[in-house]
């Protein structure tokens, strides 16, 4: 049975990592929402001028790291329906790309994924279909919990949340189909 097991995580596990690179690569549903920023120069040279440390920043801003008074908060709000809005995920330092640490964390997630859906499919004890009904579940369950906040609390645009559910559910259906293979319950004669 562990054997099943870590071959099942193994595998699917592989195959969530072959479809992220497929669809990241190839058909980049993501990545073709991703705009450059325009005069980028001039805007990383005021951002190098007013932000020193690594961080998420948020525009407008409000000091969250203490409760912020009623006026704060009220001119805070009105900013923020004014706008423009942003969200930052700022790094004072550049890096390289596309590292093979990168690689290793990504396959290492897609793994501890994939670890766990076996394990909920194999506790199931359910047929190949029902594997792979349970693991589509899986990836869609997990894609409402992170993906829709941040499309209702940072506005993060709809399409770019629409192409993650389509990344993450044929993920988990793929690594599903995997997965159920090897963890299907085994009828007895």
């Amino acid at each position: 049975m562990t054997q099943r097991l870590l071959l099942a995580a193994v595998l699917g596990g592989v195959t969530m990592f072959m479809w992220g690179a497929f669809s990241h690569m190839v058909l980049n549903f993501e990545g073709s929402m991703i705009r450059q920023v325009p005069n980028e120069p001039a805007v990383t040279a005021v951002l190098k001028e007013n932000i020193t440390e690594d961080g998420v920043y948020a525009l407008p801003g409000v000091d969250m790291t203490r409760q912020p008074s009623p006026e704060e908060m009220n001119a805070w709000s009105a900013a923020y329906e004014r706008g423009p809005t942003a969200m930052l995920f700022y790094h004072t330092r550049g890096t390289d790309v596309f590292t093979p640490h990168q690689f290793g964390v990504q396959f290492l997630a897609d793994f501890g994924a994939a670890l766990f859906g076996s394990i909920i499919l194999l506790l199931a004890g359910v047929s190949w279909a029902r594997g792979i009904l349970i693991s589509t579940l899986i990836g869609l369950g997990g894609w409402c919990a992170l993906e829709i906040p941040y499309w209702d609390w940072y506005r993060f645009p709809w399409e770019f949340i629409r192409a993650d559910l389509i990344d993450q559910v044929a993920g988990w259906l793929l690594a599903g189909v995997v997965m159920a293979f090897f963890l299907r319950a085994r009828r007895i004669a």
